[in-house]
């Protein structure tokens, strides 16, 4: 990690703009993301602050500011961004400014606890195997259909972007949640072709059938079928509502149901 910080502070020096300081900002928040469930991270990355700042102010001593973090008079401290302020607003050390941006302190990181994480899960105990067993997302069966089930009337991006994004989705449909099932899943286009729409991932979602037809429904006899038999949520009814005006059809109305 020094030997990558120090190398972006030669290109700072050889093009001393906001991009290149903005490129070195991204890789301390990125350390940082990355090492913060280490515990004790804090004394690696205080040593780590050290060599680097050193480095910086000798390489970049005609280019860089330095501000005391615990100076109370606002003129001599420089405007930090909401961000800053989010991660790093609570340390008072010293701020680095170099072409009106300031730099991450690279000492500030903490140790987190990993999230939703919990030593029941292992594979050496029964419970700790069907815990991981639960936890799967198991794809594989409806990517192999779509392997095997090609769309011929359709583009070879089309059907790469369908498996990609069943994987995406993690196998559920994008309205209810539910899992999908080979017999009963639908790839949609949110705008249509014929309207501009492409086979681009992001144009495309895995609905249930039922939810598809819901879609495009235009009939109020049809809509009022499929509310009744999915029996939707707020939630989902905006996802369908969604969907629908981009697909040029009108919103569901509360009242209609």
């Amino acid at each position: 990690m020094k030997t990558k910080l120090k190398e972006q502070i030669k290109a700072i020096k050889r093009e001393t703009n906001q991009q290149q300081v903005n490129k070195l900002n991204c890789m301390i928040l990125g350390m940082h993301g990355y090492y913060k469930i280490a515990t004790l991270c804090n004394h690696d990355f205080a040593d780590i602050n050290y060599i680097v700042c050193k480095s910086l102010s000798n390489r970049l001593k005609r280019s860089v500011k330095i501000f005391k973090g615990r100076s109370k008079i606002p003129e001599e401290k420089p405007e930090t961004s909401r961000l800053y302020r989010k991660l790093y607003g609570e340390y008072t050390g010293k701020l680095y400014v170099i072409a009106g941006t300031i730099i991450f302190p690279i000492y500030g990181c903490k140790f987190q606890p990993p999230k939703l994480f919990t030593q029941e899960i292992n594979k050496y105990t029964k419970q700790g195997r069907q815990l991981i067993h639960d936890k799967l997302i198991n794809v594989e069966h409806l990517v192999k259909h779509l392997l095997n089930n090609k769309d011929y009337g359709e583009s070879v991006e089309y059907n790469d972007n369908r498996i990609s994004l069943i994987a995406g989705q993690k196998g559920k449909c994008f309205v209810t949640g539910k899992p999908l099932e080979v017999h009963n899943m639908e790839c949609h286009h949110k705008k249509p072709k014929k309207s501009g729409g492409t086979d681009e991932y992001g144009n495309l979602v895995w609905l249930k059938a039922e939810v598809h037809k819901l879609v495009h429904a235009t009939q109020t006899e049809t809509i009022m079928k499929y509310l009744k038999m999915l029996k939707l949520d707020d939630k989902a009814l905006k996802k369908v509502n969604s969907l629908r005006l981009s697909a040029e059809n009108l919103e569901i109305m509360i009242e209609t149901i």
